[in-house]
């Protein structure tokens, strides 16, 4: 008799940080054209040149920068293992924040203060959201995963709000929206063309990238998040203030997803639609993905933030050329996912084929 026995590996596979993430992409893309063709007969051939046009477009270049931020956001988060799936509320808050600032202040006129401070209310609005799941979290114990879901729809339906009532602009030819926010209030493109990444984009990207590895590297306190997510109880041994490391995590998380909302309104948007879920790029989900590419690497997230940011421009080309509808976009981040999770299972356990009886 034959048994089939799955043993956790002594030491991982060698090389398995690189080869795993790339192996899932080529696997997950390989996966989806197969399950396109069929579908719907749409040729692998085409699917393929589409998905490599991705990775050349200039276009990639402003998901790569957001989702960068986001997915670093994510690995602070998730190093403690505390999992913020609410980076979608966060951007929201952060996206109202700045709005606010431009449509309700006279700090319009004061460009250079206006653009500082959406980005610091919308980096405090964000952090507030994450720090009532943490909150949660730590003193009540109610698990952050839900919790951190079901706010992102409340961010989504407090911004409803406002835009269907004392927001709704005033020329925006029967639609539901906000006017559009001053023109001083625009963050400043690149000057080149075809391109939507501005060098408030950048500062921010290269900004959080550097005090994530001086948290995480550097201070006490991230030294104490990776043993948080590793044997808590030996923080809590060694006197440290678990709740306490909780609720940072979480503070820090969604405060960068927030500063992300205002990049997204004053770089890009400009304006804010109803219904605000129907509008959104879902980047704070599809950041999970960068987070679990890069293996909570920080030096690994612009490399992840990189190969998603260019199969959702993909998905926009195929899309475009008429060979699939919106939700092909979904369809390469989830067999990317797939074949990510099979992968990790196979990285760190092996099979093994062992002969005799057995009760």
């Amino acid at each position: 008799m034959v048994r089939v026995v799955i043993v956790k590996r002594v030491k991982p596979l060698p090389f398995g940080n690189i080869l795993i993430p790339l192996l899932s992409i080529v696997m997950g893309v390989v996966l989806a054209a197969l399950i396109l063709y069929f579908l719907s007969g749409t040729p692998p051939v085409l699917l393929f040149v589409n998905v490599g046009m991705g990775f050349i477009q200039i276009q990639t270049l402003r998901d790569f920068l957001m989702l960068t931020m986001l997915g670093t956001a994510l690995v602070i988060s998730f190093t403690g293992a505390i999992w913020n799936i609410g980076e979608e509320g966060q951007i929201t808050m952060g996206m109202m924040a700045a709005a606010y600032i431009a449509l309700f202040t006279a700090l319009s006129h004061m460009p250079s203060v206006a653009k500082l401070t959406m980005i610091a209310l919308a980096l405090v609005l964000g952090g507030l959201w994450g720090l009532i799941a943490g909150v949660l979290r730590a003193y009540l114990n109610i698990d952050e995963v839900p919790v951190t879901l079901i706010m992102n729809y409340i961010a989504y339906y407090a911004l409803n709000y406002l835009v269907r009532g004392p927001w709704k602009g005033k020329a925006t030819y029967g639609y539901i929206r906000t006017d559009l926010i001053p023109e001083a209030t625009h963050f400043t493109l690149l000057p080149v063309r075809g391109v939507t990444v501005t060098y408030e984009d950048v500062a921010l990207t290269v900004g959080i990238m550097a005090f994530a590895a001086f948290f995480l590297w550097r201070t006490a306190a991230g030294v104490r998040l990776k043993v948080l997510g590793s044997n808590p109880d030996a923080l809590r041994a060694a006197g440290v203030n678990v709740q306490a490391m909780i609720i940072l995590a979480l503070t820090i998380s969604g405060a960068i997803a927030g500063a992300v909302g205002a990049a997204q309104l004053a770089g890009y948007l400009h304006r804010i639609s109803y219904p605000m879920e129907s509008h959104t790029a879902n980047l704070g989900y599809t950041a999970i993905l960068v987070a679990w590419l890069s293996m909570l690497d920080l030096r690994a997230v612009p490399i992840a933030a990189y190969i998603i940011g260019a199969l959702n421009q993909a998905g926009r080309l195929v899309q475009a050329a008429r060979l699939g509808g919106a939700a092909i976009t979904y369809l390469f981040i989830g067999t990317t996912l797939l074949t990510f999770t099979v992968l990790r299972v196979f990285s760190e356990y092996s099979i093994r084929f062992v002969r005799g009886g057995g009760k």
